[in-house]
């Protein structure tokens, strides 16, 4: 189904996870995306877990495209590229510093021949600097950008990473899909493209936002705290009589509702506790009071009786509970998509909901698929004129 980008044409050079997720999220919203690959490949074919052959990381971040490829050290296809770029709207690039300039693939030249070009470029540590050249990756980037510095159980010594989930990866792909749209409007208003320089530094501090608030405006942040927070008490798992229940009272009356669910209305009354300020501050004497309160009946119980009032609570699932949940499911959050060489694959699905406009997961394609139907008339000389793109 057509979603709000139709007609607008992207070429996508990027690799492994930033980059490519940026074009997959277009073309979720409708864009036609021309992803072009190396002779070799992209990197994500081969990274485990791994379907019929292919990595699923491959199959998940490259949805909703077609793919080419192509040799930007031959100049045949360099010359098809350009071409390719002529006619699109947007270029996404996410090599190392000075690595795309090299290939003849740079702002400067492609915006010659096309001036109403959007070009996203996206690095690790930002195009100025010590590190402009340096390459990154997910754990790479949580490490030094501070923010694993501060995971893991209270006193432990080494830093931890979130794994396993790309985070800072993707943040930085909704962070690039966000400045492209709004060049694609600055384009609209003056007919001027433009480029856009974002890193995965730059989104991994946005992201910390209220973490850095905490080091600038109140001195150094606390360490490890497990699941605690350093702003509000209570707001942390607890062990029930079988798995863990996270809870959190960002309000006094939630803290009041909280202390008659646990059936101790005196903490309601308890000076200690009379406000947030004063619960983080005797978080250990709160905590010595709840803990027993909760281990004495089962997390599904608790979920209801906390709910039932009003408090905000969860119970932590694993990823094989979570998609089958009837929350996911009633909402249409995950993909099942049929391909022809990988099977029946599960993906995340449309993040957002358009109204006249609500666009579709399609399944990838096979590398190299379109190499001949988009690219074998630029090799003829059978060089179209720009189609017509979106205003």
């Amino acid at each position: 189904m057509p979603g709000p980008l139709a007609g607008l044409k992207v070429v996508d050079v990027s690799i492994m996870a930033a980059g490519p997720w940026v074009g997959a999220l277009l073309g979720m919203m409708g864009a036609e995306v021309i992803k072009i690959e190396p002779p070799a490949g992209d990197g994500t074919r081969w990274v485990a877990p791994r379907q019929r052959g292919m990595g699923t990381n491959f199959i998940c971040l490259n949805v909703n495209k077609r793919d080419v490829v192509l040799d930007f050290k031959a100049e045949d296809d360099l010359r098809v590229t350009r071409e390719l770029v002529r006619q699109a709207d947007v270029f996404i690039q996410n090599f190392r510093g000075g690595v795309i300039e090299r290939l003849g693939l740079g702002w400067d030249i492609l915006k010659a021949i096309n001036p109403r070009l959007v070009y996203c470029s996206i690095s690790g540590f930002g195009e100025e600097g010590p590190l402009r050249s340096a390459g990154s990756a997910d754990y790479v980037m949580q490490a030094f950008s501070g923010f694993a510095a501060l995971n893991g159980p209270e006193g432990r010594e080494v830093p931890e990473q979130y794994r396993f989930s790309g985070f800072i990866d993707l943040t930085t792909s909704s962070v690039a899909v966000e400045a492209v749209l709004a060049a694609l409007l600055h384009r609209l208003q003056t007919g001027e493209g433009q480029k856009i320089e974002l890193s995965m530094l730059e989104a991994a501090l946005e992201m910390q936002a209220t973490r850095l608030a905490e080091l600038l405006l109140a001195g150094a942040p606390p360490g490890p705290m497990g699941s605690r927070s350093a702003i509000l008490a209570p707001d942390r798992a607890f062990r029930t009589l079988d798995r863990e229940v996270f809870v959190t009272t960002r309000t006094e009356a939630e803290f009041r509702a909280l202390a008659r669910a646990v059936n101790l209305p005196a903490l309601a009354e308890d000076a200690r506790f009379a406000t947030n300020a004063l619960r983080v501050s005797n978080a250990a004497a709160l905590d010595a009071a709840l803990e027993p309160a909760f281990a004495a009946c089962s997390a599904v119980w608790w979920l209801r009786r906390l709910r039932r009032d009003g408090i905000p609570a969860a119970i932590a699932h694993e990823f094989e509970t979570f998609r089958h949940h009837a929350q996911v499911t009633a909402n249409g959050m995950i993909a099942e998509l049929h391909t022809p060489d990988w099977g029946q694959v599960a993906v995340a699905g449309l993040p957002w909901r358009f109204g006249r406009t609500p666009g579709a997961v399609v399944p990838p394609a096979r590398p190299g698929e379109d190499t001949e139907a988009i690219c074998g008339p630029l090799r003829r000389g059978q060089v179209a004129p720009p189609a017509e793109r979106a205003s």
